[in-house]
């Protein structure tokens, strides 16, 4: 009798290891997401096609959900794209992000994001924040990888965002999943404790007899 299982295995062994281990392992790019939160952002239904009054200020009721080392991939080259409007020319950075669906969020047009540039930019805080302008979806399935067409947003900064921040959460690397603050606090602690153990287990350990001295 024909083995279906083991060519239907390798398939569904193939999708696990692109759509759920990969998406997680592949080399990152650290990020601080900012999250449209659709329960709690007020949109004003009363113009044309709706929307908040403006994103970012007092007349605003849009609320955003902020992750904190959120991982993004396969970053391409910043293109540079000069526009005339009636303000005058703008120069617009875009370029396109990949993130996974096993990472548990759903990504809106509005999504603000910020590179973490700590290294190269140690002395300030001042680069762009970027606004998620298209979503493509690959592909069509439960397991997905989202990705995002971001450019240069208005010249705000992060305090300006986190005004309308409605909760926060934090990417743990560890176990490759998003957590509360408090929770990663928690999580981050254990580890700790857990390394400081070993290193006092190892140091006891006596290699000529095999057996650790207490």
């Amino acid at each position: 009798m024909q083995k279906w299982e083991r060519i239907y295995s390798y398939y569904e062994e193939f999708n696990r290891l692109l759509y759920d281990i990969y998406s997680k392992e592949a080399p990152a790019y650290l990020t601080t997401y900012y999250n449209i939160n659709k329960d709690q952002t007020v949109w004003d239904n009363e113009k044309l096609l709706g929307g908040s009054y403006e994103r970012i200020g007092s007349l605003t009721g849009m609320k955003f959900d902020k992750y904190l080392l959120f991982p993004i991939y396969f970053p391409d080259e910043i293109s540079t794209v000069f526009n005339g409007q009636e303000t005058g020319v703008n120069k617009i950075n875009e370029t396109t992000i990949t993130i996974p669906s096993s990472y548990g969020i759903t990504p809106y047009p509005g999504d603000l994001l910020k590179f973490d540039q700590t290294f190269l930019r140690s002395s300030n805080n001042i680069y762009p924040v970027f606004i998620v302008g298209g979503i493509e979806i690959h592909p069509n399935t439960d397991y997905r990888f989202w990705k995002l067409k971001v450019s240069t947003f208005q010249s705000i900064t992060t305090d300006q965002i986190d005004s309308q921040v409605y909760d926060s959460y934090v990417f743990f690397d560890y176990d490759k999943t998003i957590h509360t603050i408090e929770d990663a606090t928690i999580l981050a602690d254990i580890l700790s404790k857990i390394e400081s153990l070993k290193a006092r287990i190892a140091s006891q350990y006596d290699p000529n007899s095999g057996f650790y001295s207490i």
